[in-house]
């Protein structure tokens, strides 16, 4: 069995939006294809997440098998904390959003935070790869709460 180590990849923008904005478009489980990269394959409830339910999630880009997004806590309008189950041991995935009062507006901070079991020899490209997604999330938020 290969000796697995947890890589964490962080990545953080100021982004020129309203935080209410941006928590409805990352807190409502039918948008997440609007800014994670993955599409939605299943999600039983008519409310939004709350600890212990979970959403079931498949790549864009190759036909993987669902992965279970299990949520592992939840703080309303500030961030949530996910483990995405599918592999040997589950990726933690955070979210969270901040305010930034400006004299004219208000924008929004927001940081995700990837920690990924992988094997030691993959370290330096597993987490080059998970900034990249990281900053892909971080562009397509952008993009969906833009005027």
């Amino acid at each position: 069995m290969v000796a697995r180590q947890t890589v964490m990849s962080v990545a953080e923008r100021v982004i020129a939006a309203d935080p209410t904005q941006v928590w409805a478009l990352v807190a409502d489980p039918g948008r997440i294809p609007d800014w994670a990269g993955v599409r939605l394959v299943g999600y039983m409830g008519t409310e939004l997440p709350q600890v212990g339910q979970s959403i079931f999630i498949r790549s864009r880009l190759w036909r993987a098998e669902p992965r279970r997004v299990e949520i592992e806590s939840w703080d309303a309008g500030a961030g949530n904390k996910c483990l995405v189950h599918g592999g040997d041991e589950p990726i933690g995935f955070e979210l969270t959003i901040h305010p930034e009062v400006g004299t004219r507006r208000i924008d929004t901070t927001v940081r995700l935070v990837q920690r990924s079991p992988v094997a030691a020899f993959l370290q330096a490209s597993a987490r080059g790869w998970v900034d990249r997604q990281l900053l892909r999330k971080l562009d397509r938020i952008e993009k969906a709460v833009s005027p």
